[in-house]
């Protein structure tokens, strides 16, 4: 096929694309749709965590507790790390949305994490377990989905529907956790395999009805359009002016080492980065939730009702107090509402832990871990691309706040080696005491830099930021 033949093949699925995005019920449809994606996004985010213990005991045939178990679980942990060295590559996949269409990127994201999700369950040996983790590290953070909102929405609406569909979806995580009521033996330590089966079932339909209910957005469609609805002079003239503002945005880019120099070398975004990087720290323990209340039904204090109960209602907490945490922010400012986000991981991750290790209703425990990690994720975002982004200059922000994120990734690295070593040197059973011990200090240092050395950006002049050294 010629590439005239190509580009009048793809002009006229786009008008086709375009003449849908005005029917009546086609924006009610979509959304339904993004949610069902934002769901599975969540679920595939999630599912491994909630039955890591079952996970390592079936794959490793070892028993709970032991020194077997805990150095398995650290083999694990560290074999698990190299899924995020795909990371390294994602800014270039992700790029491609923006020369093939978003459409494409959505099916193969969310089939992409059904098969992860498949292929983990069909593990017998850890390699295979291990290859389904990277797919899964993979596919799982590009969210397109809240692209296609960003691009399909209505301007006075983009933030309300991002945020509703966003809360939604962490609600519904609560399904793993009934999940694993229905469907988990702990005499039978293979049946944690079945708490994937209707994410994965979920997986495949809503990827494969994406493709027959959604079409491209109209932002891509539009632009595209105008360029295959040109004449060849006007192409190759649109051709050489975009080459042209790739060569001077390149001249314009700011590398990493200059972003690091203009990080280090300025006192707000300075103290941004260590709280930061502090936070990142302290995101450890959001991993190990499932072994630390493990920790707490062996101990004494939960049973398994009550470890189900947690599971079931914390992701709803979660996802009311993200909202929350949104009407917060625009009420109170940046610096205000991230020190009480900060509030909330702290005293959340002290209760919890505190619930894991003395008795204490599983209700409770549940409301302090949703909340906590409703904190947790909702500062970091701000931190990382918020307050960055109205602290630095038009013409360094995107390498700043692309700069910022790599920073988060080295605490994440952190938080995971601690995690692995402390388990195999304290044992899995303390986990509650041990990461706590870790993590709520680095939270507290984190709100008294925060407090003390952040400026309030909120209502800033993008275009005109006074930098402070």
């Amino acid at each position: 096929m010629t590439n005239a033949e190509k580009e009048k093949r793809e002009l006229e699925r786009l008008e086709k694309d375009e003449a849908f995005h005005s029917h009546k019920h086609y924006f009610l449809i979509l959304i339904i749709v993004l949610s069902i994606v934002y769901i599975v996004d969540e679920l595939a985010s999630s599912v491994r965590g909630i039955v890591e213990v079952q996970t390592v005991r079936d794959l490793f045939n070892v028993v709970y507790p032991s020194s077997e178990f805990d150095n398995a679980t650290a083999t694990l942990g560290f074999a698990t790390m190299l899924g995020y060295a795909s990371y390294l590559i994602s800014p270039f996949y992700k790029s491609l949305a923006d020369r093939l269409g978003r459409k494409p990127f959505l099916v193969i994201n969310t089939l992409g994490m059904g098969v992860g999700m498949l292929v983990c369950i069909i593990s017998k040996s850890v390699t295979l377990y291990i290859i389904g983790t990277v797919i899964l590290t993979f596919f799982t953070p590009n969210d397109v989905q809240v692209i296609y909102i960003m691009e399909c929405a209505p301007k006075e609406h983009r933030a309300k529907l991002c945020s509703i569909t966003k809360g939604l979806a962490l609600i519904s995580v609560s399904l793993l956790g009934l999940f694993v009521k229905l469907f988990v033996n702990d005499a039978v330590p293979s049946t944690w395999r079945n708490v994937f089966i209707i994410p994965i079932i979920l997986a495949f339909l809503i990827g494969f009805a994406a493709i027959y209910f959604v079409r491209e957005t109209p932002v891509y469609t539009q632009k595209r359009l105008q360029y295959l609805r040109a004449s060849e002079e006007e192409k190759i003239a649109a051709i050489a002016e975009e080459r042209h503002e790739e060569e001077e945005q390149r001249k314009k880019n700011v590398s990493v080492w200059d972003a690091i120099r203009f990080i280090l070398g300025n006192r707000q975004t300075r103290a941004i980065a260590l709280v930061a990087l502090l936070m990142m720290f302290s995101t450890g323990y959001t991993g190990k939730y499932q072994p630390m209340l493990e920790a707490g039904r062996y101990n004494g204090v939960m049973d398994s009702n009550a470890v189900n109960i947690i599971l079931m209602f914390y992701p709803v907490i979660n996802g009311i107090f993200t909202i929350i945490g949104g009407f917060i922010t625009d009420a109170l400012g940046r610096k205000k509402s991230a020190l009480i986000l900060g509030l909330w991981a702290a005293v959340g991750l002290g209760v919890f832990a505190y619930g894991c290790l003395a008795p204490l209703n599983p209700y409770i425990v549940g409301l302090a871990y949703g909340i906590s990690i409703a904190g947790l994720w909702s500062i970091s975002d701000m931190i990382f691309f918020v307050i960055t982004s109205e602290s630095t200059p038009t013409e360094m922000r995107a390498s700043v706040v692309g700069t910022m994120q790599l920073i988060g990734m080295f605490g994440v690295g952190f938080n995971m080696i601690y995690n692995n070593v402390v388990t195999m040197l304290a044992g899995s059973t303390n986990l509650p005491v041990v990461l706590t011990i870790a993590y709520l200090p680095l939270m507290a240092i984190a709100l008294v830099i925060m407090m003390l050395r952040v400026k309030e950006t909120k209502g800033v002049d993008l275009d005109n930021i006074q930098v402070d050294k």
